[in-house]
């Protein structure tokens, strides 16, 4: 019983395949992180393009010559509302309805 103990005290067979299982473990985590993490910086990112393309003005004003009148063009106001993303991981609705 002693041999068989200390035979198995000193295997080592496994130990490199475990290093490489955990090693595997933190390396899809990262990329997990990494992912989510820009997902975000996409979203937000897209938000700002669309609130900033929301926001050109287009209206102008053309002075009276001659016989022709002055013409003026406002542009119609759009809103926009910012998803909000808040919290520090992963995306939480502002108004959860369903549940």
């Amino acid at each position: 019983m002693q041999k068989f103990i200390s035979a198995l005290w000193q295997e080592t067979d496994g130990v490199l395949s475990f290093e490489w299982t955990i090693l595997g473990i933190l390396v899809v985590f990262g990329i997990v992180g990494g992912l989510a993490a820009g997902r975000d910086a996409i979203i937000d990112e897209l938000g700002d393009v669309a609130e900033a393309y929301l926001n050109i003005d287009q209206s102008f004003t053309l002075a009276a010559f001659g016989p022709f009148p002055a013409i003026t063009y406002t542009q119609p106001t759009h809103t926009f509302q910012d998803c909000d993303r808040g919290g520090v991981i992963g995306q939480f609705p502002r108004d959860d309805s369903d549940s």
